[in-house]
Parts: structure tokens; sequence; C-alpha cells
């Protein structure tokens, strides 16, 4: 190619690329509409009157008058001025605003970004997304004069962002209550500025409970506690909440710490604990690519009551954190991962595995043929922590590496009848194993098993059943027969001589009988993930699903799901049964207003019930709804809950809940609220009751504030 041509080339290359640059540049003007126009073309200016509105790009301004330099894209707004611009509206007497740099000055200014209104003095940017304005007022009432208000030195204003208000006082109508250094105001999610929590406990004694949150950046929000409780002491604590990557990165670091002067004085009268308690947590999760993650959830604290002394409410959901630590690589048809689990309580029971890496294949058709392929394979090292139990299983620790290999072949006959016979085969090795309380050499195992799931379906439509009340477009029911046989033989070494680490566990029930914390296992393997407490099977599980259809938003909608199962032993273990107990689920939601769901496992041998779990909801919009709970284990417990809401007025709504064990006739917790509704705040009077089993009972009469643009942000006194 010749250097003239080459030189063509180039050129018209880089008028290629300098073109759109120049359209952006040379961007459309705005649009200004007014009653009255002038033009001065030697100064560049431009005049307006009469509702004048400028709109360019995401910008809208109202004014009664505007002087326009459209060189510079400078606006000079007077009389009642109000500019519109991503989700933040200001509204000034005067104001200066340049439409491409977004710079912006005012003497006097009004703001709204939702939920937080605005008003101070000498409004001007420093930076492209950030704002100060001067003896600033920020408030969330739009009422006028404001019910409440937080007066500030100055605010730093991050559009989309935050509000920082800096030495602030707080004001209830014209009464200052409370003062602070700093305050910050989410603009994104329901993030309050501070939580204030106050009252009088038996275990606590007077406390006033601080929490202030700091929006340091788009990214990172810190959370600062300062709390005084009179007979235990003060306690600082701190949580940092990230998120990097468009989402991609998430998580959370905390800490508390309290020097307790009445350690003793906790829920459990045996506990260990020292005067210095303190608890630790760091959660992560975090994706390197849509099918590669990494998760971390790490937990320590000093002893095993410290989150049911001083966070009652974590406590009740998670009794025994545990920490875990996952590298997670997903492909189509398999699962490779590499997990970390230590246990950093000690007084808490656990199997470690540190590490344990496990490759698990889907079930994989292997080319044209109709057999199907799965398989799991796992290599770890294992150490059971017993904690403070007496668990003869949470003992021993060695190296295992284990895989199970299974074909399946899926067929189906006459077009209805499904029919799934497998084979499988697993080793296992154990570096060590346990024989009677001593620790033996190496352990080879090996397992086999073979089994056949059948199952079928008929069903019956009446497309012409319709009710508007009851949402009913057609009936359809289908009824599914199922029956599962397992065949394992009997392994070459004994459960006896491995350590339990994936087991079946069980729990004593208070006649000193075992029951198991799983109440049932999957028969087929891999599903069955009890790879030390695999013992001879010969076993066959059929029971039968029902659903009750109709269609909603031309989708299938259940009415009402059934199901009931049982297991038949061919050949008995010790301790089995020729039937195990029969187990059912039934799931009713025939409507948004009424849900029931129910778990019932029944002895056949004994004819009685051992366990009976039901969970139902009946509402009505926002007016009421009730709810009805119980919990029964057979000669262990018999829990029964109700709770009830109902709206007396427009601003005010009765809410209970009780709590009642039927074992023992006594009540475990009572409830009662009455909420009122005002125009800023949710104002809640109730008082509470707690049966403890160790210790004195909990009784506390309590008034909490909580403020609705920030639902969970509360004031509490109890």
């Amino acid at each position: 190619m010749s250097n003239p041509v080459r030189f063509l080339c180039a050129l018209l290359a880089g008028v290629g690329l300098a073109l759109p640059l120049y359209a952006e540049d040379q961007a459309a003007p705005p649009t200004i509409h007014a009653g009255e126009m002038k033009f001065d073309n030697s100064s560049h200016m431009q005049n307006f009157k009469g509702d004048v509105v400028v709109q360019y790009k995401d910008a809208t301004l109202r004014a009664d008058q505007v002087r326009y330099n459209k060189e510079t894209k400078e606006v000079w707004a007077e009389g009642d001025v109000r500019l519109y611009r991503e989700g933040q509206e200001w509204k000034a007497p005067t104001l200066y605003y340049n439409l491409d740099t977004h710079a912006i000055k005012t003497d006097e200014a009004w703001g709204l970004f939702e939920p937080v209104y605005l008003h101070g003095r000498d409004l001007s940017q420093i930076a492209s997304n950030h704002y100060v304005l001067a003896q600033a007022t920020a408030t969330t009432c739009d009422a006028a004069p404001s019910h409440y208000r937080v007066q500030a030195q100055h605010a730093d204003i991050y559009s989309g962002d935050r509000i920082v208000l800096h030495n602030c006082t707080i004001w209830i109508e014209n009464v200052p209550v409370m003062w602070m250094p700093a305050m910050t105001w989410s603009l994104t999610g329901d993030v309050p500025p501070v939580n204030i929590e106050a009252g009088n406990s038996t275990r606590w004694g007077f406390f006033l409970l601080t929490e202030t949150n700091w929006r340091l950046s788009p990214n990172l929000q810190l959370a600062v506690d300062l709390d005084e409780r009179t007979a235990r002491g003060f306690a600082p604590g701190a949580k940092l909440q990230y998120q990097f990557g468009s989402g991609n990165t998430v998580g959370s670091l905390r800490g508390y710490y309290i020097n307790d002067s009445n350690p003793r004085n906790s829920s459990d009268t045996a506990t260990d604990a020292t005067a210095n308690r303190y608890l630790g947590e760091w959660q992560h999760k975090q994706f390197f690519a849509d099918d590669l993650s990494l998760t971390v959830d790490l937990n320590r604290q000093s002893d095993m009551d410290m989150y049911n002394d001083f966070f009652n409410r974590e406590f009740s959901v998670n009794r025994e954190p545990d920490s875990v630590m996952d590298l997670t690589k997903r492909g189509d048809n398999f699962t490779l991962s590499a997990l970390v689990r230590p246990q950093l309580n000690s007084f808490f029971a656990d199997v470690e595995r540190l590490p344990e890496v496990k490759w698990a294949v889907n079930r994989t058709r292997l080319g044209p043929t109709p057999v199907f392929y799965e398989g799991e394979s796992s290599a770890g090292y294992y150490n059971n922590v017993d904690g403070k139990t007496d668990d003869p299983l949470f003992t021993g620790s060695t190296l295992r590496v284990d895989t199970f290999h299974q074909l399946v072949c899926p067929l189906t006959f006459f077009d209805w009848l499904n029919v799934a016979p497998r084979a499988g085969g697993r080793y296992t090795y154990y570096e060590r194993g346990s024989g009677l309380g001593t620790e033996t050499n190496e352990i080879r195992r090996l397992v086999a098993d073979l089994g056949t799931e059948v199952s079928f379906k008929f069903t019956r439509t009446w497309a012409n059943v319709r009710s508007d009340k009851f949402g009913i477009d057609g009936l359809r029911h289908i009824v599914e027969p199922f029956a599962d046989y397992q065949w394992v033989a009997a392994p070459n070494v004994d459960t006896n001589a491995l350590f339990q680490f994936d087991t079946v566990r069980s729990i004593s029930l208070t006649n000193r009988e075992t029951f198991p914390v799983t109440r049932y296992m999957p028969l087929e393997f891999p599903a069955n993930g009890a790879i030390d407490a695999i013992n001879r099977e010969d076993v066959l599980r059929f029971g039968v699903r029902q659903r009750l259809q109709t269609r909603r938003n031309n989708q299938p909608w259940d009415l009402l799901d059934v199901e009931a199962w049982t297991d038949f032993h061919v050949e008995r273990n010790a301790g089995d049964k020729d039937f195990s107990d029969l187990f059912g689920t039934v799931v009713v939601r025939p409507t948004e207003w009424l849900t029931l769901d129910t778990f019932t496992r029944y002895d056949i041998q004994k004819t009685l019930v051992r366990e009976f779990n039901t969970d139902a909801r009946v509402s009505n919009g926002d007016r009421w709804a009730i709810g009805l709970g119980t919990r029964y284990l057979r000669d262990d417990s018999n829990l029964v809950t109700v709770d009830l809401s109902y709206r007396l007025t427009r601003r005010w709504v009765a809410q209970v809940f009780e709590r009642f064990d039927m074992q023992d006739g006594q009540w475990q917790e009572q409830d009662y609220v009455l909420r009122q509704e005002l125009h800023d705040w949710y104002i809640s009077y109730g008082f509470r009751y707690r049966n403890q089993l160790v210790g004195r009972d909990e009784k506390a009469v309590y008034f909490s504030v909580t403020l609705k643009a920030y639902p969970s942000m509360h004031t509490a006194f109890n």
C-alpha cells in the first residue's frame, strides 16, 4: 500500500473516531418554554419571563424568570425556583445552575431526597455528586411545621447515596432531646441513622443500647454500638458491611465486647462464662465468575451463653453458630468444592473438616444409551469435637477418602409406568478406625447397592369448574403412587469399627428414648449422606402423592398437596420393625389468605401419633390475621402457639402472641401489643412474659417508637 493511500485511510479512520465525540459535545440545546423571551446575541444571553421551564437531559428547572448563557450553559433563575434531577428536588428563591457541570449555588434552599426533607443556607457543589448545605435541617416529616427535625451545623449530601449531618441536635417539636457529633441518613434502602433502646431488666438492670449507622461510601456501611447495662457493664461493638463489584462481593465484619461484672447472672446457671465476654463474626460471599463462588462464615464467641444473654433474637434463630469456608465450582453436570469447617467454639459439638474436597457428578446420560451415570467422591481430614455433650459418636479423628459411583436406567413402559433400576458401589478408606474405645489401623470398606424406583400417575380433569370468589379456573386431580426399593449388601466392615462423622444422630427424649434428628433419611445414594453409618439394608419405601390443581395466570396452582409414605423392612436389622412409622404431609393453599401446613409421624405398631406439627394462617388483608401452630412430640413436648393481629381503627392495631406447653400446663411466652400509627411514627405499648427453664422468668412492660420512613429504626423503653 502506498504512503498517500495509507495517509488517506488513517485520516478517514481518525475522522470516524472523532465524529461521535464531536456529536456528543454538540448535544442538543436545552428546551426552554416561557411567556416572554428576549435574546442578546452579542453577549450570548437569553432572558425568559413567565412560568419558565428549562429541560436539558435529565434536569428540569422551573422559575418565574431565567437568564441563560447559551455558550456556557449557565442558568440564573429567580422566583419560586424548582430544580428536578435524578431523584432529587431543590426549591429556592434564587438559584445558579450549570446544565453541563451541574454546579449549583444559592443562599437558601429546600431539598427533597426521598425520604429526607432538607433546609439550609449557602448550598454549593464541591464535586460531581457532592453538595454542601450550611445550617442544615433534616426530617422525614412532610408536615409544616415538622413534628421532629435534626438541626446540624452543615450537611454533606451525596445524591443517591447518603446525607451526613455534622454537629447535630435532635428536636421533637420545640424541645431538644439529644446531641450527636454526626449522623448519617441513607438514601438507599432501609438503613436507619440511629437506634436507641432503654429500659429495665432483671438480667441487665437499667440499660441504654445505642446503634449509630454511618454510610461511609456507596460500598461501605459502619454501625457502632455503645451499650450500658448497670448490672453487667459497658459494652462497645461495631459492624462493617461492604459490597463491591456490582454486588459480586458482599459481606460483613462484626465484633462485640463486654467486661461482664456479673457473668453468673446468665441464661444458664451452670455457665462457665468469665468477665471478658465477646463475639466476632465474618460473613463473606464472592462470585469470581457465574460458576465459581467463595462463601465464608466464621463465628467465634467467648462462651456458649453469649448470644442468649445479650442477643436473644439471634440465639432463637441459631443456637450454635458454626464456621465454614467453601470454594465451589459448578459446571453443567458437576460440582467441585473445597471446604474448611473448623469449630472455633470448643464448647459446641461439631465435625471439623480440615479440609474436605468433594467432586459430585449429576445424573448424566452415557452417550446414546438409556443409561445414566452419577457419582460423588470426597477426601478430607475429619475431627469430632464433642463440646459439652456426652455423645459417644463425637469421638475420633482420621483421614477419610470416599468414592461412590452409580448407574441408573430410567425406563417408561406402556407410556405411563416409570421404572428406574440402579446399581452402585462405594469404596471408603480410613487412615484409622475405632474399635471398642481404642484406635485401630487403617480400614478399607466396600459397599454395593441395588435398587429400583417405580411410579406412575393418573389424573382427572374438570375443565368447566369455575369460581371467581375462590380463584378456580378448572380443576385437576393428580394421583401418583410410588415405591422405592433399596438393597445394600452387608459391608465388609461394621459401623462400630468406624469413627462417625457423617452419620445419623439422635436426641434423647424425656422418657429416655432416642429420636433421630433427621426424622427420616433418603433411601438411595448419594442423597443419603450418612457415609459412616452404612449398614446392611433390605427395605421398600412406598406411598402416594396427591395434588389438586387449578389454573391461575395461565400457570398450574396447587390447591392441595398430600403425601404419605412408610418403609417395609424385608430383612430387619437390630431394632427395626416390619413397618417403620407412617409419615404424612398436607399443604393447603386454596387462596392467598388461607394456608395450612402439617407434618405427622404415626407409629403403626403401637397405633399412636409420635409427632404432629401444624402451621395455619387465615387473614383478611390488613384488617385481621390469625395464626395457629402446634409442635407435638410424644413423651417430650406439646406446644401450641397462637398469634392474632386485628386493626381496631384506622390508627390502632392489637397484636397477641401466646405459646403454651400442654405437656406441663405452663405458659412459655405471652406477648400483648397495642400499636398506634401517627403521622411520622409507629408507637407500640406492650407486655411480655417468658418462661425460663433455668433461672427466673422474665416479665417486661415496654414502649417502642418506630420511624415510618425507616421501619427498622426504633426507640424502645422496656
